[in-house]
């Protein structure tokens, strides 16, 4: 896609998008709850999360499809449409405000334009995500998969500055290249100065990469 996955992200992280927190916050109960701890919203209520990082998989951790991007409210999809199973995860201790689905309403569609454009721009940009991360892992060959993974790993530790995840393992739990591929052109792009990795984590990448490779 055109712009780039940074470009886009470095856009959303600019925008204001958190006038309707107060609000939210005032008719919600908190709820915080530990690193690795799975979460999967209650019925009838939405969630908005004010501390920490969290990632989204479709029906369990096995279909992981990224990290959750921030604003997003938690159980807006289930709440709409009831068939859609999502599972999350907390990559830390989180906290996060639970609110009653007609509070949601009433907030966002009766109380005032500017929230409903805060969150139509959220929804937009979620849709926006996930048609990039659609078009990367669908038609991209098996090395612009990786290449473009790289990019996103080191996104990733821009908003989780405690990121545990090894680059490899991050690779092979959202594309379905095998584990012997991945180490292999891993290996060679280290070799061939294009990345610097250190403990199994990607620190820079050094030199620009070609398509193929």
């Amino acid at each position: 896609m055109n712009p780039s996955f940074g470009d886009i992200y470095d856009r959303y992280q600019k925008l204001t998008l958190t006038t309707h927190l107060p609000a939210v916050i005032a008719c919600s109960e908190t709820l915080s709850l530990g690193k690795d701890q799975g979460f999967i919203p209650q019925p009838g209520y939405l969630y908005f999360l004010l501390q920490g990082q969290m990632t989204l998989a479709f029906g369990d951790e096995q279909n992981l499809v990224g990290i959750v991007i921030a604003h997003m409210p938690l159980g807006l999809l289930e709440h709409y449409c009831p068939s859609v199973a999502l599972y999350y995860q907390c990559l830390g201790e989180c906290q996060l405000a639970k609110i009653a689905a007609s509070d949601f309403e009433r907030i966002f569609f009766h109380s005032s334009p500017g929230y409903m454009q805060e969150l139509t721009t959220i929804l937009a940009y979620m849709g926006i995500f996930a048609l990039d991360a659609h078009y990367e892992r669908g038609s991209q060959t098996s090395f612009q998969t990786i290449k473009s993974m790289l990019s996103r790993y080191l996104y990733r530790g821009e908003i989780d500055g405690g990121q545990h995840e090894s680059l490899s393992a991050f690779i092979i739990k959202r594309t379905n290249l095998s584990r012997s591929y991945v180490y292999q052109v891993l290996a060679a792009l280290r070799e061939g100065g294009y990345i610097t990795v250190k403990k199994g984590k990607l620190i820079s990448i050094d030199r620009h990469i070609p398509e193929k490779f």
